[in-house]
């Protein structure tokens, strides 16, 4: 186990989308035009046209294997949360369509139908992902500058 001290919130950054607006990208780009090293994703809501996400199967191999999905309708997104270490996003979401319920890691390809909103925390604590035992980036805290 590694416990990271996410230092102090620098900056609130809210991210509006637009229809036809790629999810991962535009908040990829955020990432970059706002210089977010290290932060929170703490909410995203909104409509999708299509989503692509995918999960993690345990196996016998290591890395496992990702199993991708894409669904394609009127698909609700019901939260979208993770962390950006070293400028790099991990994101999960849970989204919904026709009653059903779904999630896994976003991906690109996550297209707004209608509006979507991601708020995003900037935090002033370095940190960064190294590979585990299981192949998978595990975050620890990082030496600052």
């Amino acid at each position: 186990m590694a416990i990271v001290q996410g230092g102090n919130v620098v900056e609130t950054v809210v991210i509006a989308l637009d229809t036809g607006e790629d999810l991962l990208q535009v908040i990829e780009e955020a990432i970059v035009r706002e210089k977010i090293a290290n932060g929170v994703v703490v909410s995203g809501i909104g409509s999708l046209s299509k989503i692509h996400y995918h999960i993690v199967e345990p196996g016998t191999e290591k890395p496992w294997k990702d199993t991708f999905f894409e669904k394609e309708g009127t698909i609700e997104v019901m939260a979208l949360q993770g962390l950006i270490a070293d400028g790099q996003p991990h994101l999960h979401i849970t989204a919904s369509q026709d009653d059903v319920a779904y999630g896994g890691h976003l991906e690109y390809g996550s297209i707004i139908l209608t509006v979507g909103e991601v708020v995003i925390l900037k935090l002033d604590q370095p940190m960064e992902r190294r590979l585990n035992h299981l192949g998978v980036g595990q975050l620890h805290p990082k030496e600052r500058p």
